[in-house]
């Protein structure tokens, strides 16, 4: 009775603690440890971390560690196969991804290979890149059925809500075997009454309390809730996982058994190993915390210490370039940091494609598109699969070189036909080789493979060249409502601002829903003023006013923001002034696409001579934009009605196709056409 009443009385402690939010698995570390170094033949260091990061095109991520360990003679790795399915699931994305090992004996990243999986009783054996390392010994079938008590050893996270919190120090716990052998092999191993083991502990080791031999790999836990202690109901948690049986067999299915079972040779001391591991996680946990001050830092302390490790390099690259996304942060002393960290990734190792196609996607992220060709075709000579840069490669070439980038998509498609992301980037370069109708086609390709609303942008842009307007209109809202971004809202409302110009009101909306988004940060603060003040220009031009010279007083030298003036003074009739501002922007930047504005303000202002003079200019800079011969077409109906013949000249000029963003929209043109054509108006 009195053990029963101890029994009770300890459950009702631990009931306590959780009620109360005390963290069990950090309530006595020095115990844990003694009870480690109780057990003969188990070496903590054999619990490794396993961890996911990658740059894509929205930047540098990182998912949740997992746990491993090494057996044999530490070359080998086991885990649950459910820690590692999620992250070879990934690659079917257009990430450039880098999965490693985070040693705390060597202090340093590495990388491993996934060389077998049993999904059934969730167990996988990884093969790490290192030559030795300490590992745990493997028991027998016999040692597992005569145990009463096993013990989970661990380095899990510590807490999985903001901020997160990533386990530094081998943890563990004791547990009664209910079952040893049972018929389900993911449940072969029952362990009643966990107190500490929770989500984050799979791919644990589950070993003998007295060798530390290793009997199975922890896979789940299964919570449940009984009646304790009178009417009080408490928390019951039993671990659940593998036994040796499958891990034999799965390692025997693989002629692996000889290195599995191979003892540890004789291990170097490596320097600074716990610090190295606690940096390297210092850094993951911050890049999980979006804390880029701390993930830089942490970093720049682990090359230091561990300088000819190729992936310490691509970790402080990862820091600098997501500390750089930061508007109050060095920005260019940043990516100058990341791109000399992924240069030095590629000396240490020159033949990693994913530190190319990762420094590709950097320099692509940053404008120099030329350096991230060369790096995205280095990853592809080195591995013709690598995802990231086989997607990156269609806009970089379209932004170089787009009858190479036509051929490239062309072959990308025909080789790979169910890959929506190559459709999606196809079909915008047939659209900017003014090709709609089968820029339609492509994209619809795209959202077939792939209805969830990313890849509509596309679809929705060739229904624009294609003047069906309905339907696009449609493409934008349903690809805004269903992925949600703050680039989906804000081109959506751009659609509404371009093409529909009475829907001031919904245009408003759509872009405050972007606004709202501050989190994805996808659309620049200069993108998103720029559509603002061209809805208030329209809805509220005194409160467009404001704005705009508050913009300016910020960045008194942004050629935009003064033409943005112009349109908000032109509005108001304040022809004048308005002059003033396009001038300024024209003279900030006389290369830009300002110099029309200020041609129509002229105009406005009577001023037709100066007026003239500018269009001649603009389109002598640029005879190729359908747009300006349009323009120009306008000018000469509203001003020279006598002039038709060079007014319907600029009109031809103006229907020959260019890239989307200097054509005319069809509406346009007619309404152009209608005037060349109506009746003149007696004078």
């Amino acid at each position: 009775m009195g053990d029963y009443l101890f029994r009770c009385l300890l459950a009702l402690a631990a009931a306590v603690a959780t009620v109360s939010g005390a963290s069990v698995s950090d309530a006595s570390p020095a115990q844990e440890q003694a009870l480690f170094q109780g057990v003969a033949g188990l070496d903590t260091r054999a619990v490794v971390t396993l961890a996911y990061f990658d740059r894509s095109g929205q930047g540098a991520s990182v998912q949740w560690p997992r746990v491993a360990f090494a057996i044999g003679d530490g070359t080998l790795l086991l885990t649950a196969a459910h820690c590692v399915d999620d992250l070879r699931e990934r690659a079917a994305r257009p990430v450039a991804a880098e999965i490693v090992v985070i040693s705390p004996y060597y202090g340093d990243a590495f990388g491993f290979e996934i060389v077998a999986v049993d999904k059934e009783a969730d167990v996988a054996v990884l093969r790490a890149s290192w030559p030795a390392h300490p590992a745990l010994a493997l028991a027998t079938a016999e040692e597992l059925a005569a145990a009463r008590r096993l013990l989970i050893v661990s380095r899990p996270s510590v807490r999985h809500e903001k901020p997160y919190r990533l386990g530094r120090r081998t943890r563990g716990e004791l547990l009664p075997v209910i079952e040893a052998d049972g018929t389900l092999p993911n449940q072969a191993i029952q362990l009643e009454g966990a107190q500490k083991v929770t989500h984050g502990w799979s791919g644990s080791a589950i070993v003998l309390p007295d060798t530390g031999r290793v009997v199975g790999v922890l896979g789940q836990i299964n919570r449940t809730t009984v009646r304790r202690l009178l009417f009080l109901r408490m928390p019951h948690v039993d671990a659940l996982g593998c036994g040796i049986e499958s891990i034999d067999a799965l390692l025997g299915q693989h002629g692996l058994e000889a290195v599995a079972r191979r003892p540890v040779p004789p291990l170097e001391t490596i320097p600074d190993g716990l610090l190295g591991f606690s940096l390297a996680m210092d850094c993951l946990e911050a890049l999980l915390n979006s804390d880029a001050d701390e993930s830089i830092e942490s970093a720049r302390e682990l090359t230091g210490l561990r300088p000819e490790s190729a992936r310490t390099h691509l970790m402080r690259a990862y820091g600098a370039a997501v500390a750089a996304q930061d508007a109050n942060a060095p920005v260019q002393e940043l990516r100058a940091e990341a791109a000399a960290s992924f240069e030095r990734a590629l000396v240490i190792e020159p033949n990693s494609a994913h530190a190319h196609a990762a420094y590709g996607d950097f320099l692509m992220e940053s404008g120099r598109n030329a350096e991230a060709l060369a790096q995205v075709e280095a990853a592809l000579k080195i591995d013709p699969e690598e995802m990231l840069s086989r997607v990156s490669l269609l806009p970089l070439l379209r932004k170089t070189d787009p009858n190479r980038a036509f051929a490239a998509g062309e072959r990308a498609v025909a080789c790979d036909p169910n890959n929506p992301y190559l459709w999606f980037h196809h079909s915008v370069t047939l659209l900017n080789l003014d090709r709609p109708e089968k820029a339609l086609d492509a994209a619809q390709r795209a959202v077939d493979l792939d209805p969830n609303g990313l890849f509509y942008s596309p679809l929705a842009d060739a229904l624009t060249a294609l003047d069906r307007l309905d339907e696009a209109e449609t493409c934008y809202r349903r690809m805004a409502e269903r992925c949600g971004c703050q680039s989906c809202w804000y081109k959506y409302a751009a659609f509404l601002v371009n093409r529909r110009k009475d829907r001031w009101v919904e245009a408003a909306e759509a872009l405050e829903k972007a606004e709202a988004k501050v989190a994805s940060n996808r659309v620049s603060r200069r993108q998103m003023n720029g559509l603002k003040l061209r809805v208030l220009e329209k809805t509220a031009p005194p409160e467009a006013e404001d704005l705009v010279r508050h913009l300016l007083a910020q960045s008194p030298a942004e050629p935009q923001y003064w033409w943005h003036l112009a349109a908000i003074l032109r509005t108001q009739e304040r022809y004048d002034e308005a002059v003033l501002a396009a001038r300024k922007a024209v003279n900030l930047n006389p290369e830009g696409w300002y110099r029309p504005r200020l041609a129509n303000c002229l105009g406005k202002a009577g001023d037709l001579a100066a007026a003239e003079e500018a269009y001649d200019e603009m389109l002598a800079r640029h005879p190729e934009r359908p747009l300006y011969w349009y323009w120009y077409a306008q000018f000469l109906l509203d001003y020279f009605p006598n002039r038709t013949e060079e007014a319907a000249a600029a009109a031809e000029q103006a229907m020959a196709p260019s890239d989307s963003d200097w054509s005319v929209s069809h509406e346009d043109l007619r309404e152009l056409e209608a005037r060349l054509t109506a009746e003149p108006i007696a004078q």
